[in-house]
């Protein structure tokens, strides 16, 4: 099955169609509409290129069958059917709390209004995107009840025309979402409609593609059993595995992986050669596997010598180390110092986690591959993971490296 995933802020428009970049005369995707309600739908449309012909009332506020199907390929500036209905919210009762997570701006009021909630945000006043919601998808409410939704804000436009397409395989489908939308880039997916991992993606990581231009993601569901107490999975093992089975497993586990090595920085690395910890450690769910990567036409031998930090690293599973010539060359490391992975959560901008500092302390954190500082308050405590060093806020995240790369290598001053 195909569904069509659209991604970004989208201008509300008529029913003309606009040509995206890269789109003009080529065939598009018919996009995904049932539910939506009039205004959205208008955009939708607009955006791929097509008109539409609407079977219902002439006050419609809802779709509820389209066709041709979502995904199917069609001309550009063909016209398609929908069909509508008007929908009200309900007036009393209970309703169910819609899935808002990595929606546009325009989605969310539509989906709100369609549950007759009422929401709060919390987040940047032009945001563009759903990051968070309290309470979960699927809550049963009282009808006219408020609930919360952080959001943020991220970039759609593109001065030169072109973006680059993001590295997806092995993310969730929340991460692939932001990854694209940050992009400016529309997907398809090739997979069941529960899908909660992508595993192969076109054009690859890294390519430079049209900006609104469409990529081709192949999508699995894979078992995340929910266990709320206690949380702790043990590492698989995953040397000698390719790049997808090796993600896929970690998705599976709830852990999250750090390749370093041969093709790591562009995505291009297709087998592991080192894991750290080693298979069969009690971690907890969330934690960072750093691997140790290699390329298919690289010679064997090669991967011995480190590309970064860590790259001969012990598999003792360090927490932390020092001892990296590259980040200890031009200058030694100070006495409370600690060199680990960082990651981000929707947290407080300018506070941060850390599992072992206490609160009130004031940190540098300085990523090692670039260079750059920021500092921030320690207010949380983080789960403690082997190799995590700290948990910052999504926007000084944004500051040391782009939010889609999940983690980065720090080294921690205080």
């Amino acid at each position: 099955m195909t569904v069509v995933g659209l991604v970004g802020l989208l201008p509300v428009l008529d029913a003309h169609p606009v040509a995206g970049a890269g789109t003009s005369h080529a065939p598009v995707h018919m996009p995904n509409v049932i539910h939506f309600d009039r205004t959205t739908t208008f955009a939708a449309m607009a955006n791929a290129g097509l008109y539409f012909r609407v079977n219902g009332p002439a006050g419609w506020n809802e779709v509820v069958a389209e066709n041709p199907p979502p995904g199917t390929l069609v001309p550009w500036h063909s016209t398609v059917v929908l069909a509508a209905t008007v929908a009200s919210a309900p007036q009393s009762g209970s309703t169910i709390m819609p899935d808002v997570l990595y929606r546009t701006r325009s989605e969310v009021f539509a989906a709100m209004a369609h549950a007759g909630l009422y929401f709060t945000t919390r987040g940047p006043a032009n945001w563009n995107i759903v990051v968070a919601q309290s309470p979960r998808p699927g809550t049963t409410l009282t009808v006219h009840s408020s609930v919360l939704v952080r959001t943020a804000r991220v970039a759609t436009t593109s001065p030169s025309g072109t973006t680059v397409m993001p590295n997806l395989v092995g993310r969730p489908r929340g991460a692939a979402f932001t990854a694209m939308a940050r992009a400016g880039l529309y997907f398809a997916v090739s997979g069941p409609t529960d899908w909660n991992v992508v595993t192969g993606q076109s054009p690859a990581p890294g390519t430079r593609v049209a900006w609104h231009s469409s990529a081709s993601l192949r999508v699995a569901r894979v078992s995340t059993t929910t266990v709320a107490r206690p949380t702790l999975v043990r590492v698989p093992a995953l040397v000698g595995r390719a790049r997808s089975a090796a993600l896929t497993l970690l998705a599976r586990d709830g852990l999250r992986a750090h390749p370093q090595g041969l093709g790591s920085t562009d995505g291009t690395w297709t087998s592991v050669v080192a894991q750290s910890p080693t298979p069969g450690t009690e971690v907890h769910r969330g934690t960072v596997v750093v691997l140790d990567t290699t390329r298919a036409t690289a010679p064997t031998t090669t991967t011995s010598a480190p590309t970064t930090p860590g790259g001969t690293t012990p598999t003792t599973t360090p927490t932390t180390t020092t001892t990296h010539p590259v980040t200890t060359t031009t200058k030694p490391a100070a006495s409370r110092t600690r060199i680990g992975i960082a990651t981000w959560y929707a947290y407080i901008p300018g506070q941060c986690a850390t599992w072992y500092l206490p609160r009130g302390t004031r940190i540098t954190i300085e990523d090692l591959a670039t260079g750059r500082t920021i500092s921030c308050l320690v207010t949380d405590r983080q789960d403690y993971s082997p190799g995590r060093v700290v948990d910052l806020s999504e926007t000084q995240f944004a500051e040391l490296t782009p939010l889609w790369r999940g983690v980065v290598r720090v080294k921690v001053t205080w």
